[in-house]
C-alpha cells in the first residue's frame, strides 16, 4: 500500500496552493447545533458566504470545512497549520459547537480550566487537547464559536501558544454569535489580514477594538466577547 502520508491530505481536502491556486487560510470545524432531526442549521453556511468575496482576489482564500470530531480534530488542525499557505501570515480556525466552561481549584489552590465542546462523536476538552500541538499555533487565530468557553481566554491562549483567541464568556444566541463572527471575518478580509506576510497581532487586535468601541459595542457586550493576542 502506498504511503498514507502522501494521500491522506488530499483525501481530507487539504491541498497545496499550487494545486488549488488559493490560500487555505480559514478552517471551520463544526458540530451539530440542534438535537432536532429537522433542524439543519449550520454556521458554516453563514461563514462560507464570505468565500465568494475571497475568491475574487488575485490570491483567493480557500475555506476548509470539516466536521468537529473528537477522534481527529487535533489532526485536522495540525494538518491545516502545516499547509504551505500557513507558513506565513496568520490563519483562522473556527470551532463551532455547543460549549460549556468549568473551573476546578484543587486543595493546593491550583486552577484547572475545562472548556468542553460537544463534537459529533462525543465531548472534548479543548483546554487539554489543544496543548498537544502547542508550538505549532503561533500563526493561528482561534474563534471559539460556542457558549461560555471564552471565559478567561488569556490563560487559554497562553497555554496553547496561539497568535490570538476570541470567544464568548456567557451563553449566547446562535444568530447573534454568527452575526458577530461573520462581521469579524469580513473585516479581517477587507483589512488584508489573510494576505499578511508576517503573523502580527496588531491588525486583527485593532479590528476587534474598533468594533468594540464602535457600532458593534452593544452586540459584543451582549455576547461577552473576550479576546487575547500574543
Amino acid at each position: 500500500m502506498a504511503n498514507k502520508a502522501a494521500w491522506l491530505p488530499l483525501a481530507l481536502g487539504f491541498c497545496s496552493r499550487t494545486e488549488n491556486m488559493a490560500y487555505e487560510k480559514l478552517l471551520i470545524l463544526e458540530s451539530a447545533w440542534s438535537d432536532e432531526i429537522a433542524d439543519s442549521r449550520a454556521t458554516r453556511e453563514i461563514y462560507t458566504s464570505l468565500e465568494t468575496l475571497l475568491s475574487l482576489q488575485d490570491d483567493p482564500i480557500r475555506i476548509i470545512q470539516r466536521p468537529l470530531l473528537s477522534s481527529r480534530y487535533i489532526d485536522d488542525i495540525g494538518q491545516f497549520v502545516s499547509l504551505d499557505a500557513n507558513q506565513r501570515g496568520p490563519n483562522v480556525i473556527i470551532l463551532s459547537a455547543h460549549g460549556s466552561y468549568d473551573l476546578d481549584i484543587d486543595n493546593k489552590g491550583k486552577r484547572k480550566h475545562s472548556r468542553q465542546l460537544t463534537a459529533w462523536d462525543g465531548d472534548i476538552n479543548i483546554s487539554e487537547d489543544i496543548r498537544k500541538i502547542n508550538g505549532n499555533l503561533s500563526r493561528s487565530i482561534f474563534i471559539l464559536d460556542a457558549c461560555e468557553i471564552g471565559t478567561e481566554i488569556k490563560s487559554f491562549r497562553a497555554a496553547i501558544g496561539a497568535l490570538g483567541v476570541i470567544g464568548f464568556s456567557d451563553s449566547v444566541d446562535w444568530i447573534d454569535s454568527s452575526v458577530f463572527v461573520l462581521t469579524l471575518l469580513l473585516r479581517l478580509q477587507r483589512s488584508g489580514v489573510f494576505h499578511m506576510e508576517r503573523a502580527g497581532q496588531e491588525r486583527p487586535k485593532s479590528i476587534l477594538e474598533e468594533m468594540k468601541n464602535g457600532q458593534y459595542k452593544s452586540l459584543m457586550d451582549s455576547l461577552n466577547v473576550e479576546y487575547s493576542f500574543a
